[in-house]
């Protein structure tokens, strides 16, 4: 099952924001949130506030585990563009672009894996014996 949170208009750029984005895919949802608050780019708030939203859309509307939750994929594409700029030298103007972004986070539910005593592993894999003698 896929649970989606999304936020409109981030007054970042969508490249600085993927690079947070990028980074927490493939985490379990607990892990990614503690990763984001070690991260030193200012992206990483907005991102953590989705990805808690997306937990809290989880847990309080489908009844899930918070601990079985993985981001399956992370996003930013371009929202809005302000067209902005500045006077030069010689009274010429130097336009830019102050460009937002639109982010989606999408979890996945998955089953907790079962551990497994040391000991049924030893009896379940048989090793092979590889003689190191030379011919």
């Amino acid at each position: 099952m896929i649970i989606t949170a999304k936020a409109s208009h981030i007054s970042h750029s969508p490249r600085k924001v993927n690079l947070v984005a990028k980074s927490i895919v493939g985490l379990p949802a607990a892990k990614a949130l503690e990763q984001l608050n070690f991260t030193f780019k200012r992206a990483s708030n907005p991102v953590s506030k989705v990805l808690k939203q997306a937990i809290a859309n989880a847990t309080n509307n489908l009844k899930l585990d918070a601990k079985s939750l993985v981001v399956e994929t992370a996003f930013a594409t371009k929202g809005r563009t302000l067209k902005r700029g500045l006077f030069g030298g010689r009274m010429r103007y130097k336009p830019f672009e102050r460009t937002a972004s639109h982010l989606t986070i999408n979890l996945k539910s998955v089953a907790p894996r079962a551990k497994q005593d040391p000991a049924q592993l030893d009896k379940a894999v048989p090793v092979k014996k590889v003689s190191t003698k030379r011919k």
